[in-house]
């Protein structure tokens, strides 16, 4: 085969159910990167502590955690199509909840875990349907669509941060994308078949559980995407602490982050269609080790921006590419796999938060995120000692 030919063979095809896909995962990115910037602003509405304040993000886990595990059935019972439906609108609807106007503690949590409940099952039927709907493109499909839920992550703690330094207030910026979830279902039409009808996840997984050794790419997952929502949950507070930001421009400059992460996407896209993913892996492993070191040493705010970044452009390909290792791993159980992917990330989003936050009420703010450089290193390991090569590419 030819390079071209190859080349071609791992291009994503971009029809509309694609498109359809790739807006609506890069919908509940925004949501979830938008989250992450409102943190320091509802704590400080709401006058509780960081320990406190990272509750929210084990509500976020816990409703991930629940939604993964249902995942699964819920898609044999209603078939890929009328779930992701179901569960954009639902999402839509307890994002209202958690930015209500003057809310309690109990209300943002609850609409918190709601949110990402539903949108992990949203989450999870995308990255089924790209998955084997684009073939050995797969993986190219999938870091794409990462890429441009990467851009809706820089534009929602923009929102975020616009709002809160107007009259507007920070909440508009997840209103919008209330509108634009339920907008796009309009725009999807009658036809949800195309997405996967009932039963198709038991007809293309086989039999069984998974084998074993997914556990080892689930705990890389882990990993990484712990490092991620260290950044993104406490990003704003690092801003705060480390270079003397105020609420509102710390929010925003999240976007660095997010940034970061869709040139690291965009750039990654390209290169999955062209290298191994092992090794574009292992290497943007070592560009977040590297970037996240110009954030944790200085604090002169240009260059812990330029580090985080970088640190986003390292980070960026982590989870797509983690996601397609964890299908590839598995034997062609692709719905489980994508579920058990949501499984070990919800996890990690819900105890890798709140441990930096309760280890800065104790070591300080600065030494608790060394957590980040460490979970770097752990999932680099398991990735050297654990290879899962393409199978197209052995």
């Amino acid at each position: 085969m030819t390079g071209v030919a190859r080349a071609a063979e791992y291009a994503p095809a971009r029809d509309r159910p694609t498109w359809i896909a790739y807006v609506q995962l890069s919908l509940f990115a925004s949501f979830l990167y938008a989250f992450g910037a409102t943190q320091a602003l509802l704590r400080d509405e709401q006058g509780t502590t960081r320990s406190v304040a990272g509750l929210h993000g084990t509500a976020l886990a816990i409703g991930g955690l629940l939604g993964a595990m249902l995942t699964t059935t819920v898609i044999e019972r209603w078939g890929r199509g009328v779930v992701m439906r179901a569960s954009a609108i639902a999402t839509a609807i307890s994002i209202l909840v958690y930015s209500t106007p003057s809310a309690a503690l109990p209300v943002s949590l609850a609409g918190a875990a709601l949110a990402c409940f539903f949108g992990t099952l949203l989450l999870i039927s995308i990255n089924a349907f790209l998955l084997d709907d684009q073939g050995n493109a797969g993986p190219a499909a999938l870091t794409e669509a990462n890429a441009l839920a990467s851009l809706a992550g820089l534009i929602g703690p923009l929102a975020v941060g616009i709002g809160a330094a107007t009259v507007l207030g920070w909440r508009t910026g997840l209103w919008v994308l209330v509108v634009a979830l339920l907008a796009l279902e309009a725009w999807r039409g009658r036809n949800l078949a195309v997405f996967g009808t009932r039963g198709l996840a038991a007809h293309e997984d086989a039999p069984g559980r998974l084998p074993r050794h997914v556990l080892w790419t689930l705990g890389m997952l882990m990993c990484f995407l712990g490092a991620e929502f260290c950044l993104t949950f406490w990003g704003a507070d690092l801003l705060r602490e480390q270079c003397g930001f105020g609420p509102a421009a710390a929010a925003a400059s999240l976007g660095t982050i997010t940034g970061g992460m869709l040139v690291g996407r965009l750039i990654g896209s390209r290169l999955a269609q062209r290298v191994p993913t092992e090794a574009l892996l292992k290497g943007s492993i070592l560009v977040a080790l590297a970037s996240f070191a110009l954030v944790w040493s200085f604090t002169a705010w240009p260059v812990v921006l330029l580090g985080l970044f970088l640190t986003g452009v390292g980070i960026g390909v982590h989870w797509p590419l983690g996601v397609a290792r964890a299908v590839r791993d598995s034997g062609g159980m692709t719905d489980r796999a994508s579920a058990s992917a949501s499984i070990a990330g919800s996890i990690a989003i819900g105890v890798a938060p709140i441990v930096l936050g309760l280890a800065s009420d104790t070591i300080g703010f600065h030494r608790a995120f060394l957590l980040v450089p460490a979970l770097l290193v752990v999932g680099l390991v398991i990735v050297v000692i654990r290879p899962v090569p393409d199978a197209t590419r052995q």
